[in-house]
């Protein structure tokens, strides 16, 4: 049954578009209405009042009012956010200064050819970098 179906089916099909296609579509025609010459007309000038403001004849509010906020003074508040967390980042991102005696840093140094006083290390025979302890800490 399902084998005979879809080929009459398909058959049907083309030829319903087949037909329609054959033949032109056509609206019916729309009569046309006569219009009638009206003598009594008279031309009139028009003219809208011209508005000048927003209330009462001025921009925006006289007077702060609870609740009002300003829209155009909005473009630099992501700038400045942006730029204070870029300031505060880079300062709790930055490496701490050691803050050692004068000494304790000269001894460090005449001892150690790679010391770093910034953090207080140098590098040793393993190559991994160890803190520099002298007597002056």
């Amino acid at each position: 049954m399902k084998t005979i179906a879809k080929p009459l089916l398909l058959a049907a099909l083309s030829g319903a578009l087949t037909l329609t296609t054959m033949f032109p579509a056509a609206a019916m025609p729309v009569p046309v209405v006569k219009q009638t010459q009206i003598s009594n007309l008279e031309d009139v000038q028009f003219r809208r009042p011209v508005r000048r403001g927003w209330y009462n004849g001025h921009r925006g509010y006289r007077s702060y009012h609870r609740g009002y906020r300003r829209h155009s003074d909005g473009f630099w508040y992501p700038l400045a956010a942006f730029g204070a967390g870029a300031i505060i980042g880079g300062a709790l991102a930055a490496p701490r200064a050691y803050a050692g005696s004068s000494r304790h840093v000269q001894w460090c140094s005449e001892r150690y050819r790679t010391y770093r006083a910034s953090d207080n290390t140098y590098v040793p025979r393993a190559g991994v970098r160890a803190e520099c302890i002298s007597p002056y800490n």
